[in-house]
């Protein structure tokens, strides 16, 4: 992954992605081709949104709307800017009445939103564009392909012959995200530490977008939801991501202004 980026980012955004902390994990070799691992994915999301349409869960508010599509659009622009592989992509953020998760990215440039989440947060556009960069960069990243491959790596390919079988049996039984869930933390950190370097290169304030992590300080008070917790708690994440936008700030002070 960070051979296709580095060198665009450098252009983008004044400092080498080789700079920025990422954590250190084993890189499995895909077990199916990207384009067929993609395309599984795909059809998950587009389930999803077939049965929004179906549910007519689907958010209809224009205002929220247009906002959402101002924001994955700049978000969109920074990540075709940044990796080749995605010029001329035109991203895409939907919004979904009780979708169930925050956000969600899938191959073919899609997010999809909890509507119910973005207006209980009253998230503003630097936290919105935040959201959109962590979920860009699981994109990026190849993490919907990297569990892919675990699933052959775990059962053996032989037993899940296509990338389409291998995402149904993950999907199955919640004792694979169990397995998975030290890789999949890994991801979600790999991703804050991408998502920032892309929101600072969206153009966002930085220090507003931060304030998303206060908001989900306030959700995490509750009772803790089941299942495996791939997430660090959103005071770590907001100083990793902090830690991020600082050296990014430093290093375009030490360059001047123009390196943005």
């Amino acid at each position: 992954m960070r051979s296709h980026i580095a060198a665009p980012l450098l252009l983008v955004s004044g400092i080498c992605f080789s700079q920025v902390p990422l954590p250190d994990r084993p890189q499995s070799p895909a077990a199916y081709p990207e384009s067929e691992a993609a395309a599984a994915w795909r059809g998950l999301g587009a389930s999803y949104v077939r049965k929004a349409l179906k549910d007519q869960t689907l958010d209809r508010d224009p205002v929220l709307n247009a906002r959402v599509d101002r924001v994955m659009a700049a978000v969109g622009a920074t990540a075709a800017a940044i990796d080749p592989r995605f010029a001329g992509s035109s991203w895409k953020a939907i919004l979904i009445d009780d979708f169930g998760h925050g956000a969600a990215a899938f191959p073919g440039e899609t997010i999809l939103v909890d509507a119910k989440f973005v207006r209980k947060l009253a998230l503003e556009d630097d936290e919105l564009a935040l959201i959109f960069s962590h979920e860009v960069a699981h994109v990026l990243a190849g993490h919907a392909t990297e569990k892919l491959s675990f699933m052959a790596e775990y059962l053996g390919r032989d037993k899940l012959p296509t990338a389409h079988t291998a995402l149904l049996e993950f999907l199955a039984q919640d004792f694979y995200a169990a397995v998975f869930q030290p890789r999949a933390q890994s991801q979600e950190r790999e991703a804050d530490s991408l998502g920032a370097v892309l929101l600072y290169a969206s153009g966002y304030d930085p220090q507003r977008a931060l304030a998303l992590f206060d908001k989900l300080e306030q959700l995490q008070t509750g009772p803790e939801e089941p299942g495996p917790q791939v997430h660090d708690t959103a005071g770590a994440r907001k100083r990793a991501v902090a830690a991020v936008f600082a050296e990014l700030q430093q290093t375009h002070a030490h360059r001047g202004p123009e390196s943005r």
